[in-house]
């Protein structure tokens, strides 16, 4: 009966081993999305002003305007896409965390209710 309890504190620790991994590799991914949805929220404002000028311009400066409109629009694009495609792997990660946790309260709970049923047993 003993070495059950010790079992599942073995497997306990175990279980909770993996889910800080899974956890440290979750918040790095985390890290990069962040940084990508910031990176998206930067070049739309800066499309944004790039369209909001109310100043007459001269055509020289209109084409340059457009050039620069152009250009941070393809980054907006290209920025979007990056994130579409890191998404699925960034929810695959969240998913494999959050279960590799649940995984260690599981255990950590059969534990306890292990012990309680022994101490009732006892009295």
């Amino acid at each position: 009966m003993v070495d059950k309890i010790k079992q599942l504190q073995q497997l306990e620790r175990i279980a909770r081993l993996k889910a800080e991994r899974q956890l440290k590799t979750f918040a790095a991914f985390n890290a990069h999305m962040t940084v990508a949805r910031q990176r998206i929220d930067s070049l739309q404002a800066t499309l944004a002003q790039s369209y909001d000028s109310t100043a007459p311009l001269t055509l020289p400066e209109a084409r340059i305007a457009n050039a620069q409109a152009g250009r941070a629009a393809r980054e907006l694009r290209h920025a979007d896409q990056e994130l579409q495609r890191m998404l699925p792997r960034f929810q695959i990660a969240r998913q494999q965390a959050a279960r590799e946790f649940g995984r260690a309260e599981a255990l950590l709970g059969l534990g306890q209710d292990e012990a309680e049923r022994r101490r009732k047993e006892k009295y």
